[in-house]
Parts: structure tokens; sequence; C-alpha cells
């Protein structure tokens, strides 16, 4: 038989296109987090100086000093380049755990949504005794375990964030299913997995894109959390949470050394947060028609 008789997905309504210039939350969103991913691509290849070689003479200089466009930590270290390898390091660790979390969650979510209902019972009630666990107390295992490092908190991050994946897939992958589209294609004999890869997956990709951008943003806070605890990333690596956890014995002396990190989580973040609004408001029609 013909596939093109089974529609994949339904048609969409207004034509994103139309929508995208309209989105104001998506156009900051795109500008701020390009800004952060530009710098922390750049950081591979320049740097204004070592951000892990001290330089005693240059200690605690201010913003604007020559040389030091945000001035020197304790130690002389540059805080720009300081900031640049954090950005890299803070990405990288988020995107590393939301993008973990989505692959898993939506191999379980999809499961408990198509395999039945002991499938579903079993899935379900792991990711309720997996949400009821805190994620500082995983991370916290597993630093003790595993050592902490940026792979031990993109595993925590993983371990923490998958069932919430999970959830939100499974309702998703549930509304698709009782679609009619799904249920011709089901008379048309199609299998239960071409049914989610070729059906069920396309209509929910808008959902799989906006927690991801979400999740990213909660993996750079929860990130910046376990390394100004002390059980995230070290040095010679950097992060902008480590930089907080430095910079709390300077506080009243030198505040600006908390303030910069502070400021590119809360910019960062911002930027994801209004990056997943403005995707969900393109990506849903029928959300964008209720505000209009």
């Amino acid at each position: 038989m013909n596939n093109s008789a089974i529609p994949a997905v339904q048609a969409a309504d207004p034509p994103t296109r139309r929508r995208l210039p309209r989105n104001a939350s998506l156009i900051i969103g795109l500008v701020l987090t390009g800004i952060f991913l530009l710098v922390a691509l750049a950081s591979f290849f320049y740097l204004p100086s070592n951000p892990n070689v001290p330089d005693i003479r240059h200690r605690l200089l201010p913003a604007g000093a020559p040389g030091h466009w945000l001035g020197t930590d304790v130690l002389g270290r540059d805080i720009v380049a300081q900031l640049m390898v954090g950005a890299r390091t803070s990405i990288l660790v988020g995107a590393g755990g939301a993008t973990l979390s989505l692959l898993f969650g939506t191999i379980t979510g999809l499961a408990a949504a198509a395999a039945g209902k002991l499938t579903d019972e079993t899935i379900s009630r792991g990711a309720d005794i997996m949400l009821s666990i805190p994620g500082m107390v995983t991370a916290l295992v597993l630093a003790a375990t595993l050592g902490s490092g940026a792979l031990t908190t993109i595993l925590a991050l993983t371990a923490f964030f998958t069932p919430s994946f999970t959830r939100v897939i499974r309702s998703a992958a549930m509304g698709v299913l009782q679609e009619d589209f799904i249920t011709a294609a089901r008379l048309y004999g199609r299998g239960r997995i071409f049914v989610l890869a070729r059906h069920v997956l396309p209509n929910i990709a808008g959902v799989m894109i906006v927690q991801f951008t979400l999740y990213f943003a909660a993996g750079i806070l929860t990130e910046a959390g376990l390394s100004y605890l002390g059980v995230g990333v070290h040095r010679p690596s950097i992060s902008w949470g480590m930089m907080l956890n430095e910079a709390q014995q300077q506080v009243g002396v030198s505040s600006p050394l908390a303030i910069w990190p502070g400021f590119a989580i809360v910019l960062l973040v911002l930027g994801l947060n209004l990056l997943g609004d403005g995707l969900r408001d393109v990506l849903d029609p029928k959300l964008s028609r209720r505000r209009g």
C-alpha cells in the first residue's frame, strides 16, 4: 500500500514562518544564547591570557585595567579569560546533561506510552521514585563514588532530568496516539515501531525541542550550584560556579569577582528560557491563537 495515504503529521496552522518575526521572546533568546555560544566557541581559538597561570604582580586589578578589561582575581588571573573558558565548560556540561536526558527520556517515555499498561506502570513508578530523590543528593553520591568533575556533573544532570523528560514525552506521545491518523495507520497494518518513528516523533518534536532548551538552562544552573559547593568542576577546568566559589572569599574586598560570573549565569539562563518560551509559542499553533 502507498505510505502517502497515511498522514505523518498534522498540518501546521498558521504557518510557522509567519509567527517567527513577531515573537520577541524568541528573538531575544536567540541573540543572548547565540552570543554566549560564540564566546564559548571563540575560547577554543583565542584567550587574552592563560586563565590558570597566576600573576601576583597584577592581583585584584579593577575593571578597565590595561590588558584586563574586567580586572583580575586574587592570584592575578584574567577575569575575561576565565569567563570565556567558563562559558565553554558550563555550556558543554548543561548541553551534555540535557542531551542525554532527552535521549533516555524519549526512549522510556515512548515505551511507557506505547508498550502496554505493565510497562507504563513500571516506568512511571520508577520515574516517580527517582524524582523523589533530590538532584543534589544524586550529585553528591556520584561525586563521592566517581570523583567530582565535568563528567560526573553530566551524569548527575542526566539522572536528575531523565525522569522529568520521561513524564513529559509519555504525556505528549499518549495524546498523539489517540488521534485518528494513528488509528488509520494501525488499520493499514503499520507496526508499533513504525507508528512511533513515522507518526508520533514528528508530532512531539516541538515538545522535545522546548523541553531541551528549558533543561539546558536548568543544567547550567545546577552545574553552577554543584561547582559552587565544590562537587562540580575543578581547575584546571573552569566554570562560572567554580568562579563564584573562589570569589566568595573576596566579597566586600573585590565584589566584582562574584558579580561577573553571576551576571553571565543570569544572562545565559534568561536567554535559554526566553528561547524556550518563544519556541513553544511558534511550535504550538493553538497556544499562539489563544494568546492572539
